[in-house]
């Protein structure tokens, strides 16, 4: 009997076979790896720069009848700014007021008898001292309008005791030397202060002196 063919391997290889079936499906899937790789760094590069794009766009949509990119905020503030201007406008041509008012102070009291009551412990007229306020603004008139700027004390002594109601303007406390002037002022504002209104004032003395000093301004 004949013997068989020697193989045509070498001897240092006894199971090529095997060793084929085992590198050939990898062998064959090294092929498509590269276009894979590339494909992916592709995709990936388009989606870096797809959210640095709607990173650093300008963010808002356009409403109605505005452009793009006003958004809420922008359509906010200019509601605002109508709204602000509405309110503005009205003040925008109003003229200043002519005669400026302090705040009106008790400079006296009296009683009868020797004992004196300091300004500070004296109790207010208020219905009276709003009185002499609203006649010294009813009667701003008595200045002349082209007065740059004045400035009268005026100073009511009231009476209970007497049922009295005067108004004196100091002259070490205003800046009008006009006798005209000063007298027509204190004309007006006595006329604005009846002595009737003295019957429903709450006192605790016989005697008080108000005082309230009017800036005037220029009206030209």
């Amino acid at each position: 009997m004949a013997e068989p063919p020697e193989p045509s391997h070498p001897p240092s290889d006894p199971y090529p076979t095997l060793r084929r079936a085992r590198t050939a499906p990898f062998a064959g899937a090294s092929r498509p790896a590269r276009p894979q790789l590339l494909a992916a760094a592709l995709l990936g590069i388009v989606l870096l720069a797809s959210g640095l794009f709607l990173w650093r766009r300008p963010h808002g949509s356009a409403g109605p009848g505005g452009e793009a990119g006003e958004g809420p905020a922008t359509l906010a503030t200019g509601l605002e700014s109508e709204d602000a201007g509405l309110l503005v406008a009205p003040d925008a041509g109003r003229l200043p007021d002519p005669v400026l008012l302090s705040v009106a102070r008790i400079v006296a009291c009296h009683d009868r008898g020797p004992k004196k009551t300091l300004p500070d412990d004296c109790d207010r007229l208020t219905g009276l001292e709003q009185a002499l306020s609203r006649a010294i603004e009813q009667a701003a008139s008595c200045v002349p309008q082209s007065v740059a700027s004045a400035t009268i004390e005026y100073v009511a002594d009231v009476s209970f005791s007497r049922h009295t109601l005067r108004v004196s303007l100091p002259r070490a406390a205003r800046s009008v030397h006009d006798r005209k002037v000063v007298a027509a002022c204190a004309a007006a504002v006595r006329e604005g202060l009846p002595a009737s209104s003295l019957d429903s004032l709450t006192h605790e003395h016989a005697r008080y002196q108000i005082s309230i000093t009017a800036t005037y301004r220029s009206r030209g």
